[in-house]
């Protein structure tokens, strides 16, 4: 399963990242994937990319298909992020490709 990040461009100062990405369609191994498999997506952060510590859990992935998350209250700095989906059976994707953010003062 491959999800990519993405920043929509946004105005203002708030301190945040909008991440959005696509539901994926097919398994690791190139089976399909239907969206009442998925059970939820994991969005892990950080300022470290070699150590993204920081968590947020988005539950009931197959209901709340709006495959879009703020993240909120960031520092100052340079921000990464990746998105992994886990399936009713407790499979969890591969992470995807890192992003990242640049949040200014």
């Amino acid at each position: 399963m491959s999800s990519q990040p993405t920043f929509p461009d946004s105005s203002g100062r708030e301190k945040s990242a909008v991440l959005s990405w696509n539901a994926p369609d097919s398994r690791v191994n190139g089976d399909g994937i239907k969206m009442a498999e998925l059970d939820k997506y994991i969005i892990r952060y950080g300022q470290d990319v070699d150590n993204l510590d920081r968590e947020v859990v988005i539950s009931d992935a197959q209901v709340d298909a709006h495959m879009t998350h703020k993240v909120t209250g960031l520092d100052v700095g340079n921000w990464y992020f990746t998105i992994q989906v886990q399936d009713n059976n407790g499979l969890l994707s591969a992470p995807s490709a890192v992003v990242d953010k640049e949040i200014k003062s």
